[in-house]
């Protein structure tokens, strides 16, 4: 997907992609946080599931995906911009895009027709505070969607064992083997 395929798709989600949000460096890769759905809520998940037979599926998926990313500080209703989990490139590193929410936003139907999901309806992404405080997911479970938020990352015993095997360099892209390294050096 080139630059322009990417704006385009993101925009339908409504949001707009920025060129700069500061200094990206010492994040959790994106990469890692693919096993967020695996994070008990002993390790501070907060979930809201809507069951898929719903007749306001997508309403209440995306109404629940912005209370929880608000509450959590994910973004605030006041400054609407946050990081977003993509591949670019297809064998590239996974990184962080800065998006700002629009006023009119479908995250859970339009958005996941594209990089957010495998389908309208059918939300798979992961979202990041620019702080990287926050992390909201959406994932798509048997019989529901779910959006879940986690808090304080480093102290997640999921995140940080997988963060420790990609560091070795076993898994994903040379980059992402540095950036899991710096994480972990900062916690």
């Amino acid at each position: 997907m080139d630059e322009m395929e990417l704006k385009e798709s993101l925009s339908a989600a409504g949001l707009l992609v920025l060129e700069e949000c500061g200094d990206l460096g010492g994040l959790i890769p994106p990469l890692v946080t693919g096993q967020a759905p695996s994070c008990p809520p002993e390790d501070g998940r907060v979930e809201s599931l809507v069951d898929i037979g719903d007749p306001m599926l997508l309403e209440k998926a995306n109404a629940e995906w912005y209370r929880l990313s608000v509450e959590a500080g994910l973004f605030a209703e006041a400054d609407r911009q946050f990081l977003v989990a993509l591949t670019p490139e297809e064998d590239g590193p996974s990184q962080w895009i800065c998006v700002e929410l629009q006023d009119s936003w479908d995250i859970m139907g339009k958005g996941a027709s594209g990089p957010l999901g495998s389908g309208y309806g059918r939300p798979e992404f992961r979202m990041l505070s620019l702080d990287g405080s926050v992390l909201s997911c959406g994932t798509t479970w048997e019989s529901a969607i779910s959006a879940f938020v986690l808090k304080e990352l480093g102290n997640s015993q999921v995140l940080r064992k997988f963060a420790e095997w990609v560091a070795t360099g076993e898994i994903g892209h040379p980059d992402e083997s540095a950036a899991a390294r710096r994480w972990l050096d900062g916690l």
